[in-house]
């Protein structure tokens, strides 16, 4: 792959197993020192994916992860077919934790919920933002499909959100985690944008 920055809807194939045609197709949907800036800057949840690349990933044509932060290695690694179009709806980044003990919060996209814990639970280390290597997109993957059982990594799937998977590793019950924060019941990043002012419904 080239260093150069890739461009929406760029595309490659990565193997998951060693069994032929066991594949699956990353797309690239947004890459944040270009296309997720505000007034010159990235927003505080976005810095830790400042050298990260948003995509999804789908398998057999069936999205099975609509979003998610990956290292630049996954799109050199991986081998390049035919480009798609990315729309608007498209942006759908994955829920991480970020903070302190004591000052920890969910960050959705470009949202911030806090997370009223008063010290009581330990955020792994692990469980922080972290953009995937190869390597743990890879088991992901396998994990959403069903193909494999929660080795390291804890989904929480809930089909009134409008990402319907989210990904906030090594951490039990991570449902509980959205509840914590208080992430209002059935909201859309779209809302979550609008009720914050952050992302596109930034004032300028």
């Amino acid at each position: 792959m080239s260093r150069l920055a890739p461009l929406p809807g760029v595309r490659v194939r990565i193997a998951l197993t060693d069994r032929p045609g066991d594949h699956a197709v990353v797309r690239v949907i947004a890459v944040p020192r270009r296309d997720m800036v505000r007034d010159g800057a990235l927003s505080v949840p976005l810095q830790p994916f400042a050298d990260a690349l948003l995509v999804d990933v789908s398998v057999e044509g069936r999205v099975l992860l609509p979003g998610a932060w990956v290292q630049p290695e996954v799109l050199e690694r991986g081998a390049p077919i035919a480009p798609t179009p990315v729309g608007a709806a498209d942006l759908r980044p994955p829920a991480v934790l970020a903070g302190t003990p004591d000052r920890a919060a969910l960050h959705w996209g470009e949202t911030v919920w806090p997370l009223e814990l008063g010290g009581a639970v330990t955020i792994p280390e692990a469980g922080r933002a972290d953009p995937h290597p190869l390597s743990r997109l890879r088991r992901l993957i396998l994990v959403a499909a069903g193909r494999r059982a929660e080795i390291a990594l804890t989904m929480w799937r809930d089909p009134a959100f409008e990402i319907p998977w989210q990904d906030v590793r090594l951490l039990p019950r991570a449902a509980a985690w959205f509840d914590l924060a208080q992430v209002p019941p059935g909201m859309r990043y779209a809302d979550a944008e609008r009720a914050q002012g952050v992302g596109r419904a930034h004032r300028r």
